[in-house]
């Protein structure tokens, strides 16, 4: 079976900043509710939206970089995945630091935020990664990524 690649601007591919904006906005409220209410699935469910907005911050800068890609190698919510999926293109992006080195941990949120009930993560560790994540929205932003 013949894989195919596609560049930026493809049917399909037209993921936005507004789309990952969407996921911060959900995962701000999310904190929200928790901090005042102590609804644990709505705190995991922060972490999830947290979980997808790392994951298109990710996609949208192959997406826009013009790069022909493999679209089968972007069909996966793993983090450290798609990071050494990027660095293989050798394009330019930003992915600070703390999201290189807690890759997997982040990845972990997507499904464990919303299926498994024994899921649990510190109210001031999603705050932090909202920080992080928003101040990367924000510098991917700057430099014209919408």
């Amino acid at each position: 079976m013949k894989v195919k690649s596609y560049t930026k601007g493809c049917d399909g591919l037209d993921l936005s900043m507004k789309l990952i904006k969407a996921d911060l906005l959900m995962a701000k409220q999310g904190i929200g509710l928790y901090k005042n209410h102590e609804i644990k699935e709505v705190k995991n469910q922060a972490a999830y939206h947290l979980q997808q907005a790392a994951e298109k911050l990710i996609k949208i800068q192959i997406y826009k970089s013009g790069v022909v890609f493999n679209n089968k190698s972007l069909y996966v919510h793993n983090l450290k995945s798609l990071i050494s999926y990027i660095d293989s293109l050798q394009i330019e992006s930003f992915i600070p630091d703390i999201i290189r080195k807690n890759a997997l941990v982040i990845t972990d949120w997507e499904a464990s935020g919303r299926y498994d009930i024994h899921f649990s993560i510190k109210i001031n560790s999603l705050e932090k990664y909202y920080r992080e994540i928003s101040a990367w929205y924000n510098v991917l932003y700057e430099k014209g990524i919408r």
